[in-house]
């Protein structure tokens, strides 16, 4: 008995069944024309860590692959795996949930992508609600996946040189040297004043002056005149 679309598939035990190497030259054809115009998501959602691609932004994205007879199915399948018995857990098996991404083409001829979640801690917070949220990053990840379209907030993105950049000249950092600020002209007028006074003493007043000058409350000019008034 022949079929359409021949291929090789791996059984797990567990009613999964994974496609290996099938052949599929219609929908290569297809999917190669789709790549030709499209390779990446826009980011169209935002969060604390910036920009992102949300699964309707991957949906949309993908769309346009009906025009080359392409289209997909994300659909659940599981595992039963062993696991290790404790004094809490008595169970010797447990169950994985998988989701199973199917890109299809009109010819029949299909591919198939599996991805298996995480076990979540059923003791934080609302369970469903951490199953929705899984549920949503892996359909997003593996629908950008069977289709070759990069996410715009990969990691990678960041780390890639932009070329534009790379032939720009590099601009010198230019330090600007803090200015003195405006003198009061009461404050030179003080220490000229406190020189006259035969009793005080200069030594004193020059390094007063010295410190306002330090401080930026006292101009060069005008501390270069109290030093020869002294």
């Amino acid at each position: 008995m022949t079929t359409e679309n021949p291929k090789t598939e791996a059984y797990t035990g567990d009613g999964l069944e994974v496609s290996l190497n099938p052949q599929t030259p219609e929908l290569n054809k297809a999917l190669a024309k789709f790549q030709q115009k499209h390779h990446a998501a826009g980011k169209d959602g935002t969060a604390n860590y910036g920009a992102y691609t949300t699964l309707a932004g991957g949906l949309a994205a993908s769309q346009p692959a009906t025009q080359f007879g392409l289209s997909h199915t994300q659909t659940f399948n599981y595992q039963i795996l062993p696991q290790a018995t404790s004094a809490t857990t008595t169970d010797q098996w447990k169950v994985m949930p998988v989701l199973v991404t199917t890109l299809r083409h009109e010819s029949g001829e299909q591919v198939e992508s599996h991805f298996p979640f995480p076990e979540l801690a059923p003791n934080r917070g609302n369970i469903m609600q951490a199953h929705g949220s899984a549920i949503t990053y892996a359909r997003r990840y593996a629908l950008l996946a069977i289709y070759g379209l990069a996410g715009d907030d990969d990691d990678a993105d960041s780390l890639t040189p932009k070329q534009e950049l790379s032939n720009q000249p590099v601009k010198p950092v230019i330090k600007e040297t803090p200015k003195t600020q405006p003198v009061k002209s009461d404050l030179k007028a003080m220490f000229l004043t406190k020189l006259k006074d035969p009793k005080s003493d200069s030594k004193k007043i020059i390094a007063m002056a010295e410190q306002r000058h330090k401080d930026g409350k006292l101009s060069k000019d005008d501390l270069t005149e109290i030093k020869l008034a002294a």
